[in-house]
């Protein structure tokens, strides 16, 4: 193979061998619309459609990819993976505009489809995405605005649609969106490059209108490239510019410097949580009619019921369910999905414990210092009331109890409880600090639970 110099001979070479290992059928499905671009110095660049594409395959095949990489051309190389990017017309500038500076390299490097209008809304991110929303009407006012979550929840997506919600009010707005490891790694570069690398990337950074960085807990344990951060932020802050970060923790759960930590606590923080079985059915449904697929509502509602763990499976399960079915040419019901899904299910999702509504009570009283009793007397005061609404909603959310069977554990009509469910949705939506208090109960409940 030592002939093998061109990089579309070897990217072939790799797909016939990745074949024999993983069946042609993934490979069909996964690798082939994956484009090999160059080898330049250790790594192999390549592009990848979507970030469903680049999770899978980074996630299934990467290592694979890399070993017989090692076998043809007789190298350790790396992976790095970009997505095609749609050309954006440069917008016409008023001739009052005073002219601008360089733009960043990745300026228009925005996903066109992560927008506001394309993010299905529900009761596990609806605080979050308001609050995206108002940052994107008025940058500098929410500052910083910190969204952490699990990863796959659209964290990402919230991110690319700020950038195009600022760029819609103010084309000439100075954004970037990078991933932390990028940060530390451009760092890294710029002070071990040229003599004066440092101060060009501290001018890249420090003179935007908007820093979007994803993925924060990436800078843990490395000391310098926090410091340069720090420095970054502070510049920003203090010139009232807009910083967005995403991190898959709270801020005081990231073992980084005190300085850091407190700027995030003086900003806005919002969480998102897993999606309830109502909003995956949304995600589903919309990705379906991007897709044009032909699944039918009860294969929707099974792939929902069944897959739980975050958005993006969500939407990778959908993409092989629906090219599995067009390649092999099988209609998709609910006995081809369960084969086709069985590796975004987890057995243990079946099994998880169900939440009995006495210990939401008991977890409810204990926040708000109410005895048990309390919640079935008649006493209509707000200091019994409003816990009883907030447990009540809770039930609603945590247990498959019905409205009828919620109201009588309260010893109320289906009516109370359904007033009470409104009431602390509007909350949630409203009330950040109530939001995350209500959180911490959730937490609590689920950590009680799962000891139980």
């Amino acid at each position: 193979m030592d002939n093998l110099t061109d990089i579309k001979e070897i990217w072939q070479e790799v797909l016939r061998k990745l074949a024999t290992e993983v069946g042609s059928n993934d490979i069909d499905l996964w690798i082939r619309p994956v484009k090999a671009i160059l080898i330049e110095g250790d790594t192999l660049k390549l592009e990848v459609p979507d970030a469903i594409y680049y999770d899978t395959v980074k996630r299934r095949y990467e290592d694979k990819i890399v070993q017989l990489l090692a076998e043809f051309t007789g190298r350790q190389l790396k992976i790095s993976y970009s997505m095609p990017v749609s050309p954006v017309e440069p917008l016409p500038q008023s001739k009052a505009a005073p002219a601008s500076a360089a733009l960043p390299a990745n300026y228009y490097s925005f996903n066109p489809n992560y927008t506001f209008d394309s993010f299905i809304t529900g009761t596990s991110n609806r605080f979050a995405v308001a609050s995206a929303e108002n940052v994107a009407k008025a940058p500098g006012q929410s500052n910083p605005f910190f969204i952490y979550s699990p990863p796959g929840l659209g964290k990402t997506h919230l991110l690319h649609a700020i950038a195009h919600g600022i760029l819609k009010a103010n084309p000439a707005a100075r954004i970037l969106y990078t991933a932390s490891e990028n940060f530390v790694n451009e760092y890294i570069d710029a002070v071990r490059g040229k003599a004066d690398g440092a101060d060009a990337f501290r001018k890249k950074y420090r003179n935007l209108d908007c820093l979007l960085l994803d993925d924060i807990q990436f800078l843990l344990d490395k000391e310098r490239s926090q410091e340069e951060f720090f420095y970054t932020f502070d510049s920003l802050f203090q010139s009232k510019k807009q910083i967005v970060l995403t991190s898959d923790r709270p801020p005081r759960e990231l073992a980084m410097d005190d300085r850091i930590i407190s700027r995030f606590l003086a900003g806005l923080r919002v969480e998102i949580t897993l999606p309830d079985f109502e909003t995956r059915v949304a995600i589903l449904r919309q990705k379906r009619d991007q897709h044009s697929y032909g699944i039918p509502d009860d294969v929707i509602t099974y792939i929902a019921e069944n897959v739980k763990k975050n958005i993006r499976e969500l939407e990778g399960c959908l993409i092989t369910v629906g090219n599995f079915c067009s390649s092999m040419k099988m209609p998709p019901t609910i006995d081809t999905v369960k084969d086709i899904i069985k590796d975004y299910t987890n057995p243990l999702d079946h099994e998880e414990k169900k939440i009995p509504i006495e210990l939401i009570k008991r977890v409810v009283a204990e926040k708000y210092n109410v005895e048990m009793r309390d919640f079935n007397s008649k006493k209509r005061t707000d200091n019994i009331a409003f816990p009883r609404q907030v447990a009540m909603y809770l039930a609603c959310e945590m247990t498959d109890m019905v409205l009828k069977d919620i109201g009588s554990a309260f010893g109320k009509e289906h009516a109370t409880v359904l007033h009470a469910k409104g009431k602390i949705s509007h909350m949630v939506v409203t009330d950040p600090y109530f939001n995350e208090a209500l959180n911490q109960i959730i937490a609590k409940i689920k950590a009680v639970n799962n000891q139980a």
